[in-house]
């Protein structure tokens, strides 16, 4: 998801700001078993402990929860709030919106399609699409499946404040994907397919239509049968409601005032394929060893995800999969980052440490610099061995 201005934000929830009793966050972290059987040296866990806790102490980040599998060990833990209104304690294993990260899901989901020969990443969209939608979709006929995978294909993006605002004003009514498919549809061309690199949610929410139409069943059934069960991911589902079930991080907004506002109870519908799973760190993290070790789809067809196009520039956006680097921490990363007003997620591997890292954070009305404050640390300890 695209960042949203804090400035929105408050006009859109001033009405309704709660104030928390837990202005900031001192709990110390929980911690809890990992996916693997070796938990990290305490001396170790004594350093990732206190990272955590610096970090919302520090950025005013109201939670975190965090999965590393390392080689060596694995470990599972949380720091802060869950939520800063009600005061509850962020714990391992809660769940959250991972946004944006959806979209790995999703091209993983396509791949899977390839290798069957179920279709071609070559293919024009117009072989999957009905007939009466590539006619309204600016080069319908000459965008390929490839190019909505890696956001070449010129149509644009939904008009996400649009959306919450509405959301927001009747939250027990969820926006369709249909209604932000044609706000992008209607707002194309950008330029021609192929010739420049625009980050756009409506190119997900088309592949889940070319999933359901390529698979024979629909694109919520395709991957929880071909990616969430052979990943062992049981706390990891499609969100297709405005409410998430069971303990999870509240996605929060702060307010000029300071105080926060829950809009757990907003998005999912309207981003089909394209942010809408709800999962755990520790699932995330099965879900990316699983993937990169082959066991969904073949170790060439995660190759061919990691090649970023020469359009995206320094975004290095691959097939639903970016490259990236960490300057502060002098890291390279894998994977894959999202957001929502109120909560962000990274999904990392770092091939130099061969290590997992996946972390939820609940209120991204934080600066993104102090949002990466938390991760550059982790990045640098990971690295190094120290912390300061």
């Amino acid at each position: 998801m695209s960042d949203i201005s804090c400035i929105l934000i408050v006009l859109i929830v001033i009405a309704a700001i709660v104030s928390s009793g837990c202005t900031q966050p001192v709990t110390p972290p929980q911690q809890a078993g990992g996916m693997g059987p070796n938990p990290p040296p305490e001396e170790t866990r004594a350093a990732l402990q206190q990272i955590m806790h610096a970090g919302i102490h520090t950025t005013g980040i109201p939670g975190v929860v965090m999965d590393i599998a390392t080689p060596k060990w694995t470990w599972n833990s949380a720091a802060g709030n869950a939520s800063p209104i009600t005061c509850e304690k962020a714990q391992p294993g809660m769940r959250f919106l991972i946004a944006s990260v959806s979209k790995t899901f999703t091209s993983v989901a396509v791949q899977k399609l390839a290798e069957e020969k179920k279709l071609s990443l070559d293919d024009p969209i117009a072989r999957w699409l009905p007939a009466d939608l590539v006619e309204k979709i600016p080069n319908g006929r000459i965008i390929t499946v490839r190019q909505l995978l890696d956001h070449t294909s010129g149509i644009a993006d939904y008009e996400e404040d649009s959306i919450i605002i509405r959301e927001y004003q009747n939250p027990d009514v969820p926006v369709t994907y249909q209604t932000a498919m044609w706000q992008g549809i209607n707002a194309s061309p950008l330029y021609p397919p192929g010739t420049n690199f625009t980050y756009s949610n409506v190119n997900y929410i088309l592949l889940t239509l070319i999933i359901d139409n390529a698979s024979g069943v629909p694109y919520e059934n395709f991957v929880t049968r071909n990616i969430f069960v052979p990943a062992g991911m049981n706390d990891t589902f499609i969100q297709e409601t405005n409410h998430i079930p069971g303990p999870h991080m509240t996605a929060t907004q702060r307010g000029g005032n300071g105080m926060f506002a829950d809009l757990s109870g907003l998005y999912v519908q309207f981003d089909r394929g394209a942010g809408d799973i709800v999962s755990t760190t520790a699932d995330l993290n099965r879900f990316h060893r699983a993937l990169r070790e082959g066991k969904l789809i073949s170790k060439s067809s995660f190759a061919a995800m990691e090649i970023p196009s020469p359009q995206s520039g320094s975004m290095s956006y691959g097939l639903g999969y970016m490259n990236g680097f960490d300057a502060a921490s002098n890291v390279t990363t894998q994977g894959h980052s999202g957001g929502y007003p109120g909560s962000f997620t990274f999904l990392d591997y770092l091939p130099e440490q061969d290590t997992y890292v996946a972390m939820n954070m609940n209120s991204a009305d934080i600066s993104t610099d102090n949002l990466k404050k938390i991760r550059t640390a982790l990045l640098t300890y990971l690295k190094n061995g120290t912390y300061q």
